[in-house]
């Protein structure tokens, strides 16, 4: 397993976004959350060139000072989203204390001016120019946690965190829209169907469907699998990724009570809307969290799984697994290990165009991405869009 380290970013410890751009690079938010007073860089990968880019310090680059005193612009969550015109959009979120201190959290300094955070920004970034185009404060206090973009309707859809809230923004016209709550906690993921309705997860497993022509939040019956290790109704999604034919998508049970395990699998066909329970991450075997999914040029389902090891600060450590859809097969790959460092936590994962597979490795310094190279791919980077999904 080969890695790319990010050694100019030695205090940031994150990486929860990564994606496609359409220029076939790949576009990684680096993130920190332990270090006061740090921001979020956005780093460039050139899988050609085999050469990495830290493109852009997003904290001062939207006018916040990393010395404010406010909890900084230190993370963007799942919302690093590459658009058919070569930018990427953008919305910034929080959880990194303001510069001196330990600790922050949103409820205890809400009403605190100086300690609290502004409030996420969605912006646009255009890596060819690397112009910022900046949208401004969307909701006060508030981060955005993940995001979808429905790109030929030019809107984004996203979810608020602390408060829940689901939101619209009209790129064009630059109209932010408050829906309302959904749930106490976030799902940590909003995407996409063919005709561009966006969709989550509540805190008891229904779909939420943001219907794009009736302009409204519709609860759907289909509901994500019951996670055999939770006590009570409360499930939720972590990771979602279409399909290959667009028809459904696949993704991971999130157990709200043990946060961040996520322990099973599922299908959710747009035309039926039903939800497919398609097991544990890996036969009968205990796996503790599962991210990371990205269907290869193979047409197998890669995915990444923990292992329960008691002897590591995190207690875990984390394997490549795929998955066969027809036949529900599965088998183990690989450990996530590169010769340095043996990950413990996988979240999200994106493929360029020659099909070499890429991981954020998360709760490490310096921080890192994966690669994988399936059999049969590596080789022909002909540019190919849409690639890769549109929501993070």
């Amino acid at each position: 397993m080969k890695s790319i380290v990010f050694r100019e970013l030695p205090v940031h410890d994150t990486c929860w976004s990564i994606t496609t751009g359409r220029d076939g690079n790949i576009y990684i938010a680096v993130c920190s959350e332990l270090t006061g007073g740090q921001s979020v860089f956005i780093v460039r990968y050139d899988p050609m060139k085999e050469k990495t880019e830290y493109l852009l310090e997003v904290g001062p680059a939207l006018g916040e000072p990393l010395d404010s005193g406010r909890a900084p612009y230190s993370k963007i969550h799942y919302c690093l989203l590459p658009h058919s015109s070569g930018k990427l959009y953008c919305a910034t979120h929080c959880s990194g204390p303001p510069i001196n201190h330990p600790v922050w959290r949103s409820w205890h300094t809400w009403d605190d001016p100086e300690r609290m955070h502004p409030g996420f920004h969605i912006f646009s970034l255009d890596p060819k120019t690397e112009r910022v185009e900046d949208f401004g404060i969307m909701s006060p206090n508030e981060g955005s946690r993940a995001m979808a973009l429905a790109g030929k309707r030019g809107l984004l859809y996203g979810i608020t965190w602390p408060r829940d809230h689901f939101y619209v923004f009209d790129i064009k016209n630059r109209k932010y829209r408050d829906l309302g709550r959904i749930g106490d906690i976030n799902a940590q993921v909003v995407w996409i169907d063919p005709e561009e309705n966006g969709y989550t997860v509540d805190d008891l497993g229904y779909i939420v469907k943001y219907d794009v022509e009736e302009d409204k939040l519709i609860h759907l019956k289909a509901r994500v699998p019951e996670d055999p290790d939770s006590p009570s109704e409360a499930r939720s999604a972590y990771d979602v990724v279409s399909s290959p034919d667009g028809n459904s998508v696949y993704g991971t049970v999130w157990n709200l009570e043990r946060i961040p395990f996520a322990e099973k699998l599922f299908r959710y066909d747009f035309k039926d809307n039903k939800i497919y329970d398609l097991g544990p991450g890996y036969g009968k075997d205990k796996l503790d969290h599962l991210g990371g999914l990205i269907f290869g040029d193979d047409g197998y389902l890669y995915y990444a799984a923990s292992k329960l090891d008691r002897n590591r600060r995190i207690p875990y450590r984390m394997y490549l697994f795929r998955m066969e859809p027809k036949s529900l097969k599965k088998e183990e790959i690989c450990p996530f290990d590169d010769g340095e460092y043996h990950s413990e936590y996988i979240a999200k994962a994106t493929k360029d165009f020659a099909g070499n597979l890429y991981f954020a490795d998360t709760n490490n310094r310096p921080e890192r991405i994966y690669i994988y190279t399936p059999e049969g791919s590596g080789k022909d980077f002909t540019p190919r869009w849409p690639l890769v999904r549109s929501w993070g």
